[in-house]
């Protein structure tokens, strides 16, 4: 179940969960599993089956166990519009960044 959101929503929903965890206020795993079941409305299953993981990888990934390699990690978050990379690591750089 795909759920209808307006680009710009999802656009929205997006930057905001995305500075969160710039923040550090949720977890890759938390960022994934709100933008897996509130932007696109997919189980685990179905989302696994679409980027070509296991369930169990993508619970991991979810619940931020294991260590999965920077190309799991970006296929899982390609349909969202993300990719593993490079992230400042002083807050206070961030939010410069935001500014």
């Amino acid at each position: 179940m795909t759920l209808k959101i307006s680009p710009q929503d999802r656009q929205q929903i997006l930057i905001d969960w995305y500075r969160r965890y710039l923040f550090n206020e949720i977890t890759q795993g938390e960022l994934l599993l709100y933008l897996r079941k509130n932007i696109l409305g997919l189980s685990q299953q179905k989302y696994a089956e679409l980027v070509g993981i296991s369930r169990r990888t993508l619970t991991d990934i979810e619940q931020n166990k294991g260590s999965q390699t920077q190309q799991i990690i970006d296929k899982v978050f390609k349909p969202l519009g993300l990719k593993a990379g490079l992230t400042l690591t002083h807050e206070h750089v961030v939010h410069k960044l935001f500014e």
